[in-house]
């Protein structure tokens, strides 16, 4: 008994000296006690060759930051359009055990359009680094240094969507290419609710695919970084669509520093037409909406027309015979592109014909026409 209440007292008071041990221990600070001091940029005035994309265009070498205490550092070289740095934009982040880096003409090129400088024209960029510990914590700027740069015209990825909320369902062979201009792709097609899909790089499953940039996606697919609020995370590889079925205007961004994804209602947000009218200078129509002959109805929101064209052909579809609510054209503007519009978003299809026949077709549910000599 006497030897169980002594070696109580001697448990006792060991823990009271490690409680006092551990009070008297001392918090380390860590503090930052320098700039990452930019120290040499390759060169001042750099034009930048599309001919040889993966060239060594600009190495960027640094001093290392300095901390009071032995820790890991990280860094980040950042450009901006001006010296405030009002907007920078990323252009790698490296390890502390390097504290220089080589870019390619076309990771500069990249890095020049981020910041909206104008391809073929010699702008300036403004270049830092920023140094860091873990998660962006104790974070210092370097001093700014500057060059002349000249991009050239960045060429954007074409975009080809899939999947069960799209008009092509699962068939990558099928895939529902986009109209592009520059860095922004778009067309008005048809989504369905609560369905998921996908974006592909081409007519196949691989290489390339793109969906939301969502930690529950695969690395490899990750690219959108932001969406309209009608499309989410669907699964691993998909996004999906929660907006109500119909036709809608699908636009994707492709500006390195954007790459968001949006889909809002059409004005004409219905496929499923009655009938459908082909007006312009074809078929002795001469622009007379009330004239618009009957195209045929080979599904729904498609329908056919066999005509001679002549060389300077104009048409449109009308839902009605007037030049009403229901009117689709050329995407955006005159032209022959294959993609339709709605009214006050669409212009005139321009076809240079020979004064053969043709067959006209156009799916509204898909968002497409097509003309082929017969």
């Amino acid at each position: 008994m006497k030897t169980n209440i002594l070696n109580k007292i001697l448990l006792g008071f060991l823990a009271i000296i490690t409680m006092t041990a551990c009070d008297d221990r001392e918090l380390v600070t860590v503090e930052n006690t320098s700039s990452a001091m930019l120290v040499d940029l390759s060169t001042t005035n750099l034009f930048l060759d599309q001919n040889f994309p993966t060239n060594p265009a600009l190495t960027v070498t640094w001093s290392p930051a300095g901390y009071s205490v032995p820790v890991a550092v990280s860094y980040n070289v950042e450009v901006s359009a001006d010296e405030a740095f009002t907007s920078p934009q990323l252009v790698s982040s490296v390890t502390e055990s390097n504290r220089t880096v080589t870019y390619t003409a076309s990771q500069m090129n990249v890095a020049a359009q981020a910041i909206g400088l104008a391809a073929n024209v010699s702008g300036k960029m403004y270049v830092r680094v920023t140094s860091y510990l873990g998660s962006n914590a104790l974070q210092a700027k370097s001093n700014v240094t500057s060059l002349m740069i000249t991009p050239y015209k960045l060429v954007y990825p074409d975009f080809y969507l899939v999947g069960a909320a799209s008009y092509v369902g699962w068939t990558a062979s099928s895939a529902q290419i986009f109209y592009k201009e520059d860095n922004k792709s778009y067309i008005y097609t048809y989504l369905e609710k609560d369905q998921n899909f996908r974006f592909l790089g081409q007519m196949d499953w691989s290489p390339i695919n793109y969906s939301i940039d969502d930690s529950g996606t695969d690395a490899g697919n990750r690219y959108f970084k932001s969406t309209s609020s009608n499309i989410v995370f669907g699964d691993h590889e998909n996004m999906k669509f929660t907006g109500e079925t119909g036709i809608y205007k699908v636009v994707i961004d492709a500006d390195k520093a954007v790459q968001s994804l949006n889909a809002t209602l059409s004005t004409i947000p219905t496929f499923d037409i009655p009938q459908v009218y082909l007006v312009g200078n074809v078929a002795g129509v001469n622009w007379v909406a009330e004239n618009a002959v009957d195209m045929t109805k080979t599904g729904p929101g498609v329908f056919e027309y066999t005509t001679t064209l002549p060389a300077n052909a104009e048409f449109k579809f009308l839902g009605q015979k007037s030049f009403g609510t229901l009117d689709w054209g050329n995407i955006s503007a005159d032209g022959n592109s294959g993609f339709i519009g709605p009214k006050n978003a669409n212009g005139n299809i321009k076809f240079v014909g020979d004064g053969g026949s043709y067959k006209i077709t156009v799916n509204i549910k898909a968002g497409t026409y097509k003309i082929v000599k017969q």
